[in-house]
């Protein structure tokens, strides 16, 4: 069974502004928003988990940056 991810038009109307910020930002929506976007209150819980990584000094930034790309390429993301 595949789940399709929500358009635009379908999110909720305060998910709205974030897809406007992505598309403008990658030239597109990324999927893995769309799917997040079916669970307003999933996705709130990740972005403030992500920004307490992104925040956090217990790993160096560079290494940080390493990690996300090594993790992109792993599952074949192309952002």
């Amino acid at each position: 069974m595949k789940i399709r991810g929500l358009e635009r038009n379908e999110a909720r109307f305060w998910l709205r502004p974030f897809y406007s910020f992505l598309a403008k930002r990658f030239g597109k929506t990324p999927t893995p928003f769309k799917l997040w976007a079916r669970r307003p209150g999933a996705l709130l819980g990740l972005a403030g988990l992500m920004t307490a990584l992104e925040r956090s000094k217990l790993v160096d930034a560079k290494l940080k940056r390493l990690a996300n790309i090594r993790a992109a390429e792993i599952v074949g993301c192309p952002f």
